[in-house]
């Protein structure tokens, strides 16, 4: 290992515990992929468009 070149992390992250509380039922969960309706968020984004 160089001294003047020390490795380098890759990433880090930081994830918060889900604290359990109100659940939907499977067939619901599956539906709108997660367990948790508090984390069931509609979906803002956009069609990428790479044509131009």
């Amino acid at each position: 290992m160089n001294k003047k070149n020390p490795p380098q992390v890759v990433g880090m992250t930081y994830v918060p515990w889900q604290h359990w509380g109100e659940v939907y039922e499977p067939c619901r969960a599956l539906k709108y992929g997660t367990l948790f309706p508090i984390l069931n968020k509609p979906f803002v984004g956009c069609r990428c468009d790479r044509s131009r």
